[in-house]
């Protein structure tokens, strides 16, 4: 059940060029009619000048750069992961059911490492161009309070240990319980940059910086699994067939959006949108919805209802 949904001023725009446009050419990519949807995670208020959702998921698989069964190598009182097969995540179209305990001894550094050198040993190297995501778990409040007040995480991308881009992520944006890290929507050479960049990345490394050098990390505190990129076109999924339907009695439009068991899994979906497919593409409507947990197991339909009034 939606909590609120609207149309936003896109979708507007939409609605009246469609409606007051003579002989419209439909070849000309200006203002077409929704016929795609989006779903997302950490949902804000819908918001009328809104572009986009605030944090979009992939639907479909994208790539999988590292499954979570390879073993990452530590350093800096970081030592070599183990396989956590109780807390993991899911998606991606992976079967597996294995992740990472990032593990932490000593009291020499405060600075902990774990890393990959050869992401395609497991995987895919990971392109210059394309967005990133891992899932990044913490197990409680007392394990988050070992962060540094400031960054607290930092993910690597390169072709080695000098030569990488990176993304800081600071310690009060991760919470206990699992997080999504990505770079957004924006591309893996967009970001900041040591040494040289690399149009493929075969190194991949995770930094916690802690309070403290005795701060460490046992078994089950910290766990990393599923490292993956995708496209635009990995984020959008038609709209059902034979949709949208139309109640003139009541002045009602209803669209369709279907997730099938394949698609969006290991998310707590609170939010989805409708788009269209203009040369620049336009969000029409979006809505906050109750949290929905997509598992393999499960499928979610969304309505999207719009009535003149």
């Amino acid at each position: 059940m939606a909590n609120n949904a609207i149309i936003n001023n896109d979708g507007k725009k939409i609605a009246l060029y469609r409606t007051y446009t003579k002989n419209t050419d439909l070849s000309s990519n200006t203002y077409l009619a929704p016929s795609v949807f989006k779903v997302g995670i950490n949902g804000i208020t819908p918001n009328i000048d809104n572009k986009d959702l605030s944090t979009i998921i992939p639907i479909s698989n994208g790539t999988v750069n590292d499954d979570g069964t390879n073993t990452l190598t530590g350093s800096g009182d970081g030592i070599n992961s183990t396989d956590n097969t109780t807390t993991y995540k899911i998606g991606a179209g992976l079967t597996d059911d294995t992740a990472q305990n990032l593990i932490s001894t000593g009291t020499g550094h405060s600075i902990k490492n774990w890393k990959i050198d050869n992401l395609s040993t497991s995987g895919n190297n990971i392109s210059g161009t394309g967005p990133f995501a891992f899932w990044f778990y913490i197990k409680d409040a007392s394990t988050l309070a070992k962060f540094n007040s400031g960054t607290g995480l930092k993910a690597k991308f390169g072709t080695d240990s000098s030569n990488y881009y990176y993304k800081d992520i600071l310690t009060s944006n991760l919470s206990t319980g699992w997080n999504w890290i990505t770079s957004g929507s924006g591309d893996v050479e967009d970001l900041p940059v040591i040494g040289t960049g690399s149009g493929t990345s075969q190194y991949f490394e995770i930094e916690i910086l802690t309070t403290a050098t005795g701060d460490n990390f046992a078994e089950g505190d910290i766990v990393y699994d599923l490292l993956r990129q995708w496209g635009s076109g990995d984020l959008v999924k038609d709209l059902s067939t034979g949709y949208p339907t139309f109640d003139y009695n009541n002045l009602e439009m209803t669209t369709r959006g279907y997730l099938n068991v394949l698609e969006g899994n290991g998310f707590l979906i609170d939010n989805t949108s409708l788009h269209n497919e203009d040369s620049t593409p336009l969000m029409s409507d979006e809505a906050k919805i109750d949290s929905q947990s997509k598992t393999e197991t499960e499928e979610i339909i969304f309505l999207h209802k719009n009535r003149i009034i």
